[in-house]
């Protein structure tokens, strides 16, 4: 975890020297200004899950966003209950922006997911054993699940861009898909975050 957390901070370092304007050069702003494209891969999934996480967003301007992310578990069924896939829409809005040029800084996000995956669980059996003993079965269960949540994190991106972005956040589920009513071990919420790196482009 410290050798983690050591190159987290060293990234975010050379970032925001990148970010300097050497030799008080004027920045070319109409340049910077028209890339509206990036696309970021969350290293953390990559590395602890192992999971797929891939965004892409979309600059509306200099204090918003628009965009999706896509989340693909690389690892199988290891838990009791697994996320197989799950798709994110959100919309950012960007804080104390100070730079000529903006969608980075301190930022806040509303946002949508549907999710699918498979549930383990075990439940008790209507028929007792031979001696009268309670038996139980194993049940796996698929389930699909719609979810609104929030999240804040803070974004670099150097002048010639690339991208870091720490996030943190959450969700809740609304509803239940699954049909069986003996069976409860859906997921009630999600979490949303990591470290990305990525480029704009």
């Amino acid at each position: 975890m410290r050798k983690l957390t050591t190159m987290v901070c060293l990234v975010i370092s050379v970032i925001t020297f990148a970010q300097e304007n050497p030799d008080d050069q004027p920045v070319n702003l109409n340049e910077i200004n028209n890339k509206k494209h990036e696309i970021k891969i969350d290293a953390i999934e990559g590395l602890a899950v192992p999971a797929l996480d891939i965004s892409y967003e979309y600059v509306l301007s200099r204090y918003s966003g628009v965009g999706g992310a896509i989340n693909i578990n690389l690892d199988g069924n290891n838990s009791d209950i697994d996320q197989n896939f799950a798709l994110t829409g959100f919309y950012r809005q960007y804080f104390f922006n100070k730079k000529d040029y903006g969608a980075r800084g301190f930022f806040a996000e509303g946002l949508l997911q549907y999710a699918n995956g498979e549930s383990n669980d075990t439940r008790i059996l209507e028929t007792p054993g031979p001696n009268g003993e309670v038996l139980f079965e194993a049940v796996n269960q698929d389930w699909n699940r719609f979810g609104i949540g929030f999240a804040i994190g803070q974004k670099w991106v150097s002048r010639n861009g690339f991208v870091l972005e720490l996030s943190l956040g959450a969700g809740r589920y609304l509803g239940n898909t699954n049909d069986d009513e003996s069976f409860n071990n859906d997921p009630e919420g999600f979490f949303r975050g990591g470290v990305s790196v990525g480029y704009r482009f």
